[in-house]
């Protein structure tokens, strides 16, 4: 994950609190305080004062360390709210 926290510094992003998405099969989230809602078609993640949802089919995560969640399935779409 070193890559992603480059390209996230060069690009100006704060890099604690970010997302990694590869279309249909898995998203990268950092920063997450809590989960809000998880289904297999709907995962919410609070992420300081931003909200962010994973819309799609088979979703479950993978792993939750430390901020960080792996979610993985057939992501459709992502969105802040």
């Amino acid at each position: 994950m070193k890559l992603i926290a480059q390209v996230l510094r060069e690009l100006g992003a704060e890099e604690s609190r970010a997302v990694t998405f590869c279309p249909g099969r898995l998203a990268y989230f950092r920063g997450v305080t809590s989960v809000a809602e998880l289904s297999p078609g709907r995962a919410v993640f609070a992420c300081g004062k931003l909200t962010l949802a994973a819309e799609g089919e088979g979703l479950c995560v993978e792993s939750f360390f430390q901020g960080d969640v792996v979610l993985r399935g057939n992501i459709r779409r992502l969105s802040v709210e």
